[in-house]
């Protein structure tokens, strides 16, 4: 009997490489996580913002469009100079005037303002700049035009200021602000062929104020004009005081007011109101003040405020932002939302001036 012989096939065996899977696996997971990335990209509206999940903090969308560039050479639009002191670092700097007053919009106006408003804010600023120094220069520093310091001169932002405000907005916003300054290059308000001392404030609450009002002189370009669409922060204020504080301010402040916790309601009346709305005279007790006067003493956004007494408190509601006089920044931007350029908006706010070039006055 014969043996067949038994035919085995041979068998072919695979061997699994688990780094190579894992690498193709994550390798997959990441164009997945890529797509869905562009997806939600391609869905966001430039500037809008949305929350993650991990830290409900709200991220910017970059913008897509720049104005300008940011490497501005402001040499090629004005060669004034102007020495700027820095009170927080004691020093005094010579800077380009464009650039300057690019720092000062930075500083003073909303960059989320209209195009239109930051460009007559850009002259506002220069033509104060140029005011100043035609004038005696800094007050806190003789050796210096202007300085940093709001309560002086002008409001200033460095490079690293915006950087730090702005985030990644700031590269959008320095373009931004770049384009106003080099649109109104040299530009300035002109008052009889001169310049003038041009004034701003952040809100008017409905009408500006005549300089006369606020300050010692009666000027004839700083008269109280309407300011009906303001559009921008700081509308209306609100300071409460619990009465006895406000008893021991007011005495603390006016010893002659010898006001007393009994009877307060009867103590503090508003006397007189000027046309603009602004408070004329408050009296306080045995005393008489001006709106000015209380809006310091009170730490009031602005003078035009009506006082509400109550059994537990005394608070002031207030209308507008700053002094009043001059430009209203608020009301720059409605006027430029609602279609008026730059120069229509200083033709409005600073009465019967014109609109000149540096060194061709």
């Amino acid at each position: 009997m014969s043996k067949k012989k038994r035919s085995r096939k041979k068998q072919k065996v695979y061997t699994v490489h688990w780094p190579v899977l894992l690498g193709l696996t994550f390798l997959l997971v990441a164009v997945v996580l890529l797509i869905v990335g562009v997806v939600r990209a391609c869905a966001l509206p430039a500037g809008e913002a949305y929350v993650t999940e991990e830290t409900d903090e709200p991220i910017i969308a970059a913008p897509t469009w720049s104005p300008l560039p940011v490497d501005i050479n402001f040499t090629k639009v004005h060669r004034t100079t102007v020495k700027v002191f820095f009170p927080d670092e004691g020093e005094i700097r010579e800077m380009l005037l464009e650039e300057y007053i690019l720092g000062v919009v930075a500083g003073e106006m909303p960059a989320s303002y209209g195009l239109e408003a930051l460009k007559a804010q850009v002259v506002a600023a220069r033509t104060y700049t140029l005011y100043s120094i035609q004038h005696g220069g800094c007050k806190t520093n003789p050796n210096a035009d202007i300085c940093t310091s709001s309560s002086c001169c002008q409001t200033y932002r460095t490079e690293a200021q915006m950087h730090k405000t702005w985030g990644v907005r700031y590269t959008y916003n320095y373009s931004l602000l770049a384009k106003a300054v080099m649109d109104t290059a040299g530009e300035v308000l002109l008052y009889k062929g001169k310049v003038i001392d041009a004034m701003y404030h952040g809100a008017s609450g409905g009408w500006t104020e005549n300089s006369e009002n606020v300050y010692s002189n009666a000027i004839p370009y700083l008269r109280s004009v309407e300011s009906a669409h303001e559009i921008g922060s700081r509308q209306t204020g609100e300071v409460t005081y619990a009465r006895a504080t406000f008893v021991e301010k007011v005495n603390g402040a006016r010893p002659n007011a010898h006001m007393t916790e009994e009877n307060l309601e009867d103590q503090v009346k508003t006397l007189s109101l000027y046309p603009s709305g602004r408070v004329e005279k408050l009296q306080l007790g045995e005393d008489v003040i001006t709106g000015k006067t209380a809006r310091k003493i009170f730490g009031l956004d602005s003078s035009m405020f009506t006082v509400e007494v109550t059994d537990s408190e005394v608070i002031f509601h207030t209308k507008g932002f700053g002094h009043g006089v001059g430009m209203s920044q608020a009301g720059a931007n409605g006027m430029a939302a609602d279609g008026a350029d730059y120069k229509a908006i200083l033709l409005h706010y600073y009465t019967g001036v014109s609109i000149g070039v540096i060194g061709q006055y």
